[in-house]
């Protein structure tokens, strides 16, 4: 198991990363030219969470939010911190979406981020920092902030295709047989859709204030890369009314499916019953009781009868097959 906090502080030149926080290592201010990233994986060290609070002058309304794991996105600015509250979701190991809220405090040169669960949703940003990948190792908190919530996005875009593929496969099972546990299916999938779109919705408006936040703790150089992050919401709420309408369309093919199910089940039933019919007529005739019934004295009679019956049943049989009605 990971450490529930990690600390992270870096500079162009080097990193240090402390998965055995204490009270102490926690510092405001890093080290000065040092950017430092704080993660906590849920809220089961409320000590140091709260030591956390005191230490950058977190104001008591936003502790509440970030504690209120049922708080709604928002982005509030005060004079030492940029408050960003949003809702994740994301795959795990099993391929099973995960949604949580997650929290972001951006100071002058830190990012506190307050994880529900703990996840695996910001590990390409630890190799950014451990590796030197990219950018991270030479911006600001601001340029780490807008990595995160970009991790953020990228776990949406992830569980959308994790539902697509899923899709897939339901469909490639429905256009085989229509079933209950398919149509479960769909109806879960259309479920997880709604969740994941209700709580992606906000996404746009919080990262537009961010676009246009005059705070200082916002370069006006990394503007650009919440821009980006912009771009990709929208080409995702597209995706999310895509998938929406692949699930309706499967829903009403699977209801095409049963109604074509019922409507062969009916025809097959009507062509036995269109066969029969004469022959019950015939079986009827011969069964009644009359005393000068010709037919009953010839020694022929019953095989005469089988022979029209028969005749009669493979007549109707072709004259069906001809007008393919089966």
């Amino acid at each position: 198991m990971k450490s529930n906090i990690q600390i992270y502080r870096y500079n162009k030149d080097h990193f240090e990363l402390n998965e055995k926080v204490a009270a102490t290592d926690l510092v405001a201010d890093a080290f000065k030219k040092d950017v430092q990233w704080l993660n906590f994986h849920g809220f089961a060290n409320k000590e140091l969470i709260n030591d956390s609070f005191d230490l950058f002058g977190i104001h008591k309304l936003t502790r509440d939010d970030i504690i209120n794991l049922e708080e709604r996105p928002k982005i509030e600015e005060y004079d030492n911190y940029i408050y960003v509250t949003l809702k994740s979701a994301y795959c795990n190991k099993h391929n099973q979406i995960i949604a949580e809220q997650i929290s972001f405090i951006l100071t002058e040169n830190s990012v506190i981020s307050y994880q529900e669960k703990h996840g695996d949703m910001f590990t390409h940003v630890r190799d950014r920092i451990e590796n030197d990948k990219g950018l991270v190792r030479k911006k600001g908190p601001d340029y780490l902030m807008y990595l995160l919530i970009e991790a953020t996005l990228l776990g949406y875009e992830a569980s959308l295709d994790n539902i697509n593929a899923e899709i897939i496969k339901i469909n490639e099972q429905l256009r085989g047989q229509a079933t209950d546990e398919i149509f479960t299916a769909i109806e879960m999938k259309k479920e997880q859709l709604r969740d994941m779109k209700n709580a992606f919705h906000p996404f746009r408006d919080q990262i537009l204030k961010l676009i246009n936040s005059k705070h200082s703790f916002i370069q006006p150089e990394t503007i650009p890369f919440f821009n980006d992050i912009r771009d990709n919401i929208l080409y995702n709420v597209d995706e999310f009314e895509s998938t929406k309408n692949d699930l309706e369309s499967m829903s009403n093919l699977y209801f095409a499916r049963l109604s074509q199910r019922s409507n062969e089940i009916m025809q097959f039933l009507t062509i036995v019953a269109a066969i029969f019919i004469p022959l019950t007529f015939v079986a009827g005739v011969y069964g009644m009781n009359f005393q000068n019934m010709p037919e009953l004295q010839s020694d022929y009679g019953y095989i005469i009868v089988w022979g029209v019956m028969a005749l009669i049943a493979i007549g109707l049989i072709f004259y069906f097959r001809k007008k393919k009605w089966f």
